[in-house]
């Protein structure tokens, strides 16, 4: 009985493969044969694959086991797919958008995780078949109106595993052909996918997600977002309050790092007022986000914390914290933001010893962040728009003597109004 229905199941082909140019068959290749590119299959061979790829998933999902598979992409000489390891991804991704895309897209982005961690499969192999999936989105988009949701669904547990060593540069590979003008749907579903998974629920009980997405993206040796959507998007996607900020934080760092240390206010200013809207700055979260590439900036500089903050930095943060009328709650609300911000990448960064204190002491003396706003920060539980977690460098002892500073300050003042 199960025979049967995999073999009807397997018989409809999904009208979107349309294989081109005709070769050989691959059961006379030798096992050193090159891998032959995804987009030279005739639609024979094409149907042979689609077929294979149908019943490895229907068999994987009931079996749960990888043998099959491996066996099929490494030493079967028989099979179609052993030497078309780019068209085995494309086949198998678009499979689960014609079979119950809802629960097979994590299952399809598993089986290409393992494979990829035994290297069984190349990064080449993975990023190439994908890319062929997400050159002909517009399609795709006829049948499947949430192919990026379905796409980014499959891609999102490569990026969350931990042996597959699959980055945001890997991912940007994936969308090579789409970059950058059509790739920001698939880019920003993709963080959203991470954010919502069931392993990222996991790991959200020892750092959070959008932490975890900071650190893959530092890992990931600062990638651009613009290589990924361009700048004028951000003001689309920053009402998405779990990637708002971390988008408007990349975009503000990739241009602090091109900007020399003299004219920074100006070109920096400048640049803001061009690309992101008056609703976005007048929002607090603005400043979290400046905070955060100012930060990165800083790091990546190799300064010590001493050295943070220089004139022009101080400058910006104090322009957006206090540039317009504002009453003392809107400004506080501001000033607390840019606390947030030094404390994601604190955690982020996995509490780099002596960080925060020392931010914490340069921010107060040189009168960016108000005592009062220090306070709120300290006895505000929850992160606001998009951050649940109570984050360890709330609790960190080191910040005590901090507060003890502030208290023994306002008794000083104190006793000399009297």
């Amino acid at each position: 009985m199960m025979s049967s229905m995999t073999f009807s199941v397997v018989s409809m082909m999904p009208r979107f493969f349309q294989p081109t140019l005709s070769i050989n068959s691959s059961s006379s290749q030798s096992k050193e044969t090159v891998e032959e590119p995804v987009s030279e299959l005739d639609s024979e061979m094409a149907n042979k694959i689609n077929m294979k790829c149908k019943n490895m998933l229907f068999e994987y999902e009931q079996m749960q086991n990888l043998d099959d598979i491996i066996y099929s992409l490494s030493e079967d000489e028989t099979s179609v797919i052993r030497t078309r390891h780019e068209e085995f991804v494309k086949s198998l991704a678009l499979i689960t958008l014609d079979n119950s895309p809802i629960t097979q897209t994590t299952v399809a982005g598993n089986i290409f995780a393992e494979l990829l961690s035994k290297k069984i499969l190349s990064m080449e192999a993975v990023t190439r078949g994908f890319d062929a999936v997400l050159k002909d989105w517009n399609d795709y988009l006829m049948d499947y109106p949430q192919f990026f949701s379905y796409t980014a669904a499959i891609i999102a547990p490569l990026l969350l595993s931990q042996n597959a060593l699959f980055d945001f540069n890997n991912l940007k590979d994936c969308c090579t052909s789409i970059r950058p003008d059509n790739s920001t749907k698939f880019f920003t579903e993709v963080l959203n996918k991470i954010l919502s998974s069931k392993e990222m629920q996991n790991i959200k009980e020892q750092s959070g997600g959008i932490l975890w997405i900071y650190n893959k993206w530092l890992a990931s040796e600062y990638a651009a977002l613009d290589i990924f959507m361009p700048y004028n998007q951000i003001n689309k996607y920053f009402e998405n309050h779990g990637i708002g900020v971390f988008l408007l934080s990349i975009a503000i760092y990739d241009k602090l790092k091109m900007i020399d240390r003299k004219p920074l206010y100006d070109i920096l200013h400048g640049w803001i007022s061009t690309n992101i809207s008056a609703e976005i700055i007048k929002c607090p979260q603005f400043v979290r986000a400046l905070t955060i590439a100012i930060v990165i900036q800083c790091l990546n500089s190799n300064q010590s914390y001493e050295d943070f903050f220089n004139h022009g930095q101080v400058k910006l943060l104090i322009y957006y914290i206090r540039s317009e009328p504002l009453s003392e709650p809107e400004i506080q609300a501001r000033e607390v933001q840019c606390l947030y911000g030094i404390q994601i990448m604190s955690a982020a960064l996995e509490y780099p010893e002596g960080m925060v204190l020392r931010l914490f002491h340069k921010l107060y003396q040189d009168s960016i962040i108000s005592k009062e706003s220090f306070l709120i920060w300290r006895k505000d539980d929850k992160f606001n728009a998009g951050f649940d977690e109570d984050l360890e460098t709330k609790t960190m002892t080191v910040l005590n003597t901090f507060f003890i500073l502030l208290e023994l300050n306002d008794s000083d003042e104190d006793e000399t109004y009297e």
